[in-house]
C-alpha cells in the first residue's frame, strides 16, 4: 500500500504524491522514479547478463581448444603405439627403429607424467576463489612446507619409476 509524501529522489519535485519502496535502493519515491529504478536495475541485468553469456562463452571456447590439443595428443600416442605394435610384430625391424620408437614412447611417458606433476601442483579456479575469501584462515594455518613436500614426492615417484631397459638385456635406474 503506498504511502502518501515528498518522493525522495533529488530530481523530483516537492509536491506531495503516492511514495512507494523502491526495491533497489529501500527509498520513498514515486512511481515515476520506481518506474525509473525499475528500468535501471533491468538494464543492468541484462548488461550482467550479456557480460556472463560472453565469459562463459569464452570458457566454452578455451576448453574446447584444450579437448582439440588432448585429442590430438591422444591420437599421436595411439599411433606411437601402432608402430611399436608393427615393430614388434616383424621380427627384421632393425635396432634403429626399435630404439627409435622405444625413446619417442619414453618421452611420450616423460611428458604425461610431468603435466601430472603440473596439474597436481596448480590449484583448481574454485580452490582460488575460496582461498581468497579465506585467505587470513590460510596464512595462519596454511604449512608452507606441504605444497613442497607433496612436489618432492610427486617428483620422487616419478623417478622411481623410470626405468630404461636396454636392448643388451641390461636395466638402470
Amino acid at each position: 500500500m503506498p504511502e502518501i509524501g515528498q518522493c525522495t529522489h533529488i530530481t523530483c519535485d516537492n509536491e506531495i504524491k503516492e511514495l512507494y519502496k523502491c526495491h533497489c535502493c529501500l527509498r520513498l519515491i514515486c512511481l515515476y522514479h520506481l518506474n525509473i529504478h525499475a528500468e535501471i536495475t533491468k538494464q543492468n541485468n541484462n548488461r550482467r547478463l550479456d557480460n556472463l553469456r560472453n565469459e562463459l562463452n569464452t570458457v566454452v571456447n578455451t576448453l574446447k581448444l584444450i579437448v582439440e590439443e588432448k585429442l590430438l595428443t591422444i591420437e599421436h600416442e595411439q599411433n606411437l603405439i601402432k608402430q611399436a605394435k608393427k615393430f614388434l610384430d616383424i621380427s627384421s625391424s632393425s635396432i634403429d627403429e626399435l630404439q627409435n620408437i622405444f625413446e619417442k614412447i619414453n618421452q611420450t611417458i616423460a611428458l604425461n607424467r610431468l603435466e601430472g606433476i603440473m596439474l597436481k601442483v596448480e590449484p583448481s579456479l574454485s580452490q582460488t576463489k575460496y582461498c581468497s575469501r579465506v585467505s587470513d584462515y590460510n596464512k595462519e594455518n596454511m604449512n608452507s612446507n606441504d605444497e613442497a613436500e607433496e612436489l618432492k614426492i610427486s617428483k620422487d615417484d616419478e623417478y622411481s619409476t623410470d626405468i630404461d631397459h636396454h636392448f643388451d638385456g641390461t636395466v638402470s635406474l
